[in-house]
């Protein structure tokens, strides 16, 4: 699967401790997207933890990169290292440079997402042995540091990681970034998720003309996809809406169908 699917517990309001069946069935459908309606990346199949690093400004490519020195903040402690994130903008190969001088094996790496979703991020902690197709458990040596505060996501609001100095095994961190103008969502976050179009509104099996005027009523524009059919600009009359998600700034897909679906997603129990 593309890396839509492995970033999936940005679409559902509280991914817990996996992917839910409904959530499955859209990131399915949008993984099968021809190459003109979305990115065809090599199809891999991943497990992932949500984290989230200190947020150190909004990202914009046009500002300056920080020196490597002050890109991540790594202290030792103990028997772990403490990591966070200082400069969100710099290029990925400061990070890997950094990290490589501790001795970690550790890639990290920028996509595209929405302003509610710059900065969060996932770990992949043993990637050579997920590439050989053996389950990776979520949980793992790379440890996620909770921030103080209230938090607005279900799935917590850690600011950086902990991570064994003895680590010995290849991970890989994928961190949300603010997506530029007309660029297409890597990390696309469900649309009731706070701080997207449809927030607390419980949409999910709702008739899709209600929906859509919801949608157009915030200035989003929606496209539809089935089990039946790809990616298409309208939907037929009286089907419902299963799930949807934001693919790039007021632009979201929905999953519909004849039929409200038996499975439907849990509420966001901040709501």
């Amino acid at each position: 699967m593309h890396d839509i699917d492995r970033l999936v517990a940005g679409i559902a309001p509280d991914p817990g401790p996996g992917m839910t069946p409904l959530a499955r069935e859209l990131m399915e459908e949008i993984t099968e997207l021809p190459a003109a309606a979305a990115p065809a990346p090599r199809r891999r199949r991943w497990v992932a933890a949500p984290v989230l690093v200190t947020l150190a400004g909004v990202l914009s490519f046009g500002l300056a990169q920080a020196p490597a020195s002050a890109a991540l903040d790594i202290d030792r402690v103990g028997d772990h290292y403490v990591i966070t994130v200082q400069d969100l903008m710099a290029d990925p190969e400061v990070y890997q440079a950094e990290l490589k001088a501790r001795g970690l094996d550790i890639r990290l790496r920028l996509v595209a997402t929405s302003a509610s979703q710059t900065g969060r991020m996932f770990v992949v902690n043993d990637l050579d042995r997920l590439r050989s197709g053996v389950p990776v458990p979520v949980d793992g040596p790379i440890t996620t540091i909770d921030g103080p505060g209230p938090c607005p996501r279900p799935a917590g609001c850690p600011v950086g990681v902990k991570v064994p100095v003895d680590f010995a095994k290849k991970a890989e961190i994928t961190l949300g970034r603010r997506a530029r103008p007309g660029e297409r969502y890597k990390m696309p976050p469900g649309i009731a998720a706070a701080g997207e179009p449809l927030h607390c509104v419980d949409y999910v099996n709702k008739p899709v003309a209600e929906i859509v005027a919801m949608l157009r009523e915030r200035d989003v524009t929606p496209r539809f996809i089935s089990a039946e059919w790809l990616t298409r600009d309208s939907s037929p009359d009286g089907w419902y809406v299963h799930l949807g998600v934001m693919t790039a700034d007021r632009e979201a897909l929905l999953l519909v169908g004849p039929r409200p679906h038996d499975k439907a997603e849990p509420p966001d129990p901040s709501c």
